[in-house]
């Protein structure tokens, strides 16, 4: 079955989604070559060519990441990560995670003061064309050419198609999965005790009896997982509608509609709110949840079904390790699919970086030196993991670095394998990458820049209440009026006036429309 009302808000408070992105690569330079120099001898060798001395001088690089949880062991895999990066490009590098529900937060402050960093990660939470209109970013075409052209020949087209902006390359691609397939997380001690048959859900409404279930009989369970930096991110109206990618996800065309008119706010999107309030007035959504972090929960296993947009090969082992070790099912609601390539995980260069070339052979490194790639996904091996066969890892007990978001690194297809995924979870990712069905709009992209100031407006009005609704901490029918209110107070109908112009263009220069 296909779904498509691809979701509420789900590039500003998808958390649940931080749980799950995950994709591909190919061993990145870390087998023979032909006699080429690969991964670190590649940029070597181009950083020694362009420097007129021979020699690197030593620099440090400042980089910028979100991650679900602070690691208290940051600071050891940071002196191992240096030794690696010294040797190789006579580099060190301060790592700078931040905690996901506060990143887009320290990052704007970041990027207003001006202040002098290397790199951040760019993506859903924080759009590189958005940042490309503020002057944040730059670009990167020439220092991939001279400094990572084994990265750059690695990623499809597609994706540098993706993060171009002008013609121009801003961001380099966590290469993960591409696609889309939601659906619930449920754990599975839950599911046995109560006999939850799986196949009858077909759609998000389907779980209410098992929440029900959970909120009589599980006093210090919380039924289902959503919280104020996260959202159901619900597609409860099958085969309708595809979001238009690259706004803010209230825009949609209507599956199979030759004419490709937008909607703005459907009442299909509005109903997911309603859902919302719903099940937080049936206290099947934490009584705290817009103030509370999800993950203060389901670190210790308290969250019965959570949902997800990214439920692919191998997610249960992923989720398992966040989820207090309890073991989990997954139920998906739709079929694969995809933007295309949506730009959802990224690297880019700050436009204040002190050192852009050497960044750049920082983030060729990454993407080809499989040591220290896992070095930052995993932590050092015999003192926060094992290895236990082929390329399996196993954490080990009161782990004091366990990020589990392979994906906000580099390229997941250099992971090892966590206990739980299928050996050959890599080929059905790409599989899964080459076959998802692309939305057929998914090549716009929008300049903001005509409505910089309405959409800062926007957005400021959205977070005033953006916590309550996507929890049900609000009643949405109350507070509906009144919002909507605001927002065209705050520019609504100016943007969507911008937005609808280029579209239409777009439309016209891709053939779609005469």
């Amino acid at each position: 079955m296909k779904k498509r009302l691809f979701g509420v808000l789900a590039s500003v408070f998808l958390a649940s989604s931080m749980l799950a992105g995950c994709g591909g690569n190919n061993d990145n330079g870390n087998s023979a070559n032909g006699g080429k120099n690969t991964g670190a001898e590649a940029t070597q060798a181009a950083a020694t060519d362009s420097s007129n001395s021979g020699e690197l001088k030593p620099v440090e690089l400042t980089w910028y990441y979100p991650l679900s949880q602070l690691q208290a062991d940051q600071e050891k895999v940071q002196e191992e990560v240096n030794k690696i990066v010294k040797e190789k490009i006579n580099a060190t590098v301060k790592l700078m995670p931040v905690a996901v529900g506060d990143y887009v937060q320290k990052m704007n402050t970041v990027l207003a003061a001006g202040e002098k960093f290397d790199i951040l990660w760019t993506g859903y939470m924080l759009k590189p064309e958005e940042l490309v209109r503020k002057g944040a970013i730059q670009p990167m075409d020439e220092l991939l050419d001279k400094y990572a052209p084994e990265l750059k020949a690695d990623v499809p087209q597609v994706m540098w198609d993706a993060l171009s902006v002008d013609g121009k390359i801003y961001g380099i691609p966590n290469q993960q999965i591409n696609g889309s397939r939601y659906g619930f997380i449920i754990q599975k001690r839950f599911a046995d005790k109560y006999n939850l048959d799986t196949a009858s859900i077909k759609k998000i409404a389907d779980i209410e009896p098992f929440l029900a279930q959970i909120k009589q009989n599980e006093p210090d369970i919380i039924p289902f997982g959503v919280f104020g930096t996260s959202f159901i991110n619900p597609q409860s109206h099958d085969d309708q509608y595809w979001v238009v990618p690259g706004l803010d996800d209230h825009f949609y065309i209507k599956t199979n509609d030759p004419t490709y008119t937008l909607y703005r706010y459907p009442e299909e999107e509005l109903d997911n709110f309603r859902l919302a309030s719903k099940w937080y007035k049936a206290g099947y959504i934490f009584k705290d949840a817009a103030t509370e972090k999800m993950n203060d929960y389901l670190s210790k296993g308290q969250i019965a079904v959570d949902f997800n947009v990214t439920l692919k090969p191998g997610v249960e082992a992923e989720v398992k390790a966040k989820n207090g070790g309890n073991d989990v099912i997954t139920v998906p609601l739709s079929d694969w699919f995809s933007n295309g390539y949506s730009a959802t995980t990224n690297q880019s260069i700050s436009r204040t970086a002190p050192n852009p070339e050497r960044a750049m052979m920082l983030l060729n490194l990454v993407n080809t030196d499989k040591e220290l790639y896992n070095l930052l996904c995993n932590g050092i091996e015999g003192v926060h993991y094992e290895k236990t066969t082929g390329d399996y890892i196993k954490a080990l007990p009161d782990s004091r670095y366990v990020p589990n978001m392979d994906w906000v690194f580099g390229s997941v297809f250099n992971s090892y394998l966590k206990e739980g995924q299928p050996e050959n979870v890599w080929e059905e990712t790409k599989k899964i990458n080459s076959d998802s069905e692309v939305n057929p709009v998914g090549a716009f992209k929008f300049n903001s820049e005509p409505v910089n100031t309405e959409i800062a407006n926007l957005n400021a009005v959205w977070g005033e209440y953006k916590r309550g609704l996507v929890t049900g901490t609000l009643d949405f029918d109350e507070t509906w009026p009144t919002l909507y209110g605001k927002l065209k107070e705050a520019g609504e109908e100016k943007y969507v006036a911008e937005v609808t112009k280029q579209f239409e263009q777009f439309l016209k220069d891709k053939g779609l429309k005469k």
